[in-house]
């Protein structure tokens, strides 16, 4: 994770900061992902940890962006965290349709335990946001660091692609659990939407808590 305690970390193309002001720099033309990173009440992390190895059901709807009920999305959570998680999410959700401006927005919340996105690339949305709240969080690589060539190319595994598009491992940001990003996608009028991935966890055997919001297109 890329922070600072006191100011915004400002780059070419990406913004992170512990205000969450940051959020709003996302309409800047030249920014592509904004990045809060904010700490989760102690413990949550791990309690989310242990509801998701249960196996509690994935909330994945396209929903009115005015109301949005994820009562269902924390279904098997002990009282106070189902509360407190189920207000948390609310309040996202809410921030970034007022920040996008979306009327509908995709929304899917549950446990992610494999490498479905293990290959860096650009999300064919307007506007996304990703928050995780258990395990390791999403990574992120700045524009001048990737090869927008190697991106439509096809054919080349995963680890070869991503060798092609990020030369430099060392480039690759990494969220914290917590972290409230929100990034451009392919729709979006700029046309160089935040390059990113899923971090792999299936080897290890891990398990992550992930919120995904989108927007929804009209057409």
């Amino acid at each position: 994770m890329v922070s600072q305690a006191l100011s915004t970390v400002a780059a070419t193309t990406w913004r992170t900061s512990p205000d969450p002001e940051v959020l709003d720099q996302i309409h800047r033309p030249e920014v592509n992902l904004v990045c809060w990173n904010r700490r989760l009440p102690s413990g949550v992390d791990e309690r989310l940890a242990a509801w998701a190895r249960r196996l509690p059901a994935d909330f994945d709807e396209v929903v009115p962006a005015t109301s949005v009920d994820l009562a269902a999305a924390t279904g098997g959570l002990d009282e106070p965290l189902r509360g407190w998680l189920t207000t948390d999410l609310a309040a996202l959700l809410a921030r970034f349709a007022s920040l996008t401006q979306a009327s509908r927005l995709r929304v899917s919340f549950g446990a992610v335990r494999s490498d479905d996105c293990r290959k860096f690339h650009v999300d064919y949305v307007r506007y996304r946001l990703i928050s995780t709240y258990a395990g390791p969080g999403t990574e992120w690589v700045p524009d001048d660091a990737v090869s927008r060539e190697a991106l439509s190319r096809k054919g080349s595994s995963p680890r070869d692609a991503n060798q092609e598009i990020v030369p430099s491992a060392s480039a690759v940001q990494h969220a914290a659990a917590g972290d409230v990003i929100v990034m451009k996608g392919a729709r979006h009028e700029c046309r160089r939407g935040a390059v990113h991935r899923s971090p792999p966890i299936e080897a290890s055997g891990k398990v992550r808590v992930v919120l995904v919001a989108s927007t929804v297109d009209a057409s």
